[in-house]
């Protein structure tokens, strides 16, 4: 008799802590704390991947802006000795047009029984020789200044992409500081939240 009555009051005993398991805060509790810890520590490894991704991508654009800025000086560079060279092929093209010309001065001089020695005929050389050199002088001051406006605008490029360079890098450090500042503030939301859960326990 005595054990059918110990044998029944187990039995309650254990249905009751299985029924008061599921049915106890304190559980409850703890598997919300799990959840808050385990949300935050992954917000928080997300948000240092996201903010280390962002820079490298900036750091990344910042060196093809570089890369890119280096490419056209090179190919400014190189505009500038073709047309030099170009320009100083037209100035030998000028001087032998003067020297054909004046040949061909002497020759019509000569022929028409002309004093190659008269004021006359010196002032129609002098003219021609005055004119191939204007004709080489406005050679020369055209390619000069087409360099000149190129070389600066190249050093202007240069400049401006080396700033654009820098602050692409200057921004992915403020996105990587970020998000580490993200992640701090996960991880204070999450202890915020189990603090909540367990502020009201008894």
């Amino acid at each position: 008799m005595c054990t059918a009555n110990n044998s029944a009051a187990n039995g309650a005993a254990a249905t009751q802590t299985k029924t008061a398991f599921y049915k106890n805060p304190q559980f409850w509790r703890g598997a919300g704390t799990g959840l808050a810890i385990g949300s935050g520590i992954m917000s928080a490894s997300s948000a240092i991947t996201s903010g280390r991704a962002e820079q490298a991508n900036l750091t990344a654009q910042a060196r093809a802006v570089e890369t890119q800025a280096a490419l056209d000086e090179l190919s400014t560079n190189r505009q500038i000795k073709y047309d030099l060279q170009n320009a100083a092929f037209q100035v030998r093209q000028a001087r032998r047009a003067g020297r054909q010309n004046y040949g061909k001065q002497l020759v019509a001089a000569a022929a028409n029984g002309t004093d190659l020695s008269s004021v006359s005929f010196e002032d129609v050389v002098l003219d021609s020789l005055r004119a191939e050199q204007e004709d080489i002088d406005f050679i020369k001051r055209t390619a000069s200044a087409r360099a000149g406006e190129m070389q600066l605008q190249a050093e202007l490029n240069k400049v401006g992409a080396h700033g654009q360079a820098e602050q692409m890098r200057i921004a992915g450090k403020y996105a990587k500081k970020a998000g580490r500042i993200n992640a701090y503030s996960s991880i204070l939301s999450s202890a915020a939240m189990v603090a909540g859960m367990w502020g009201g326990a008894k």
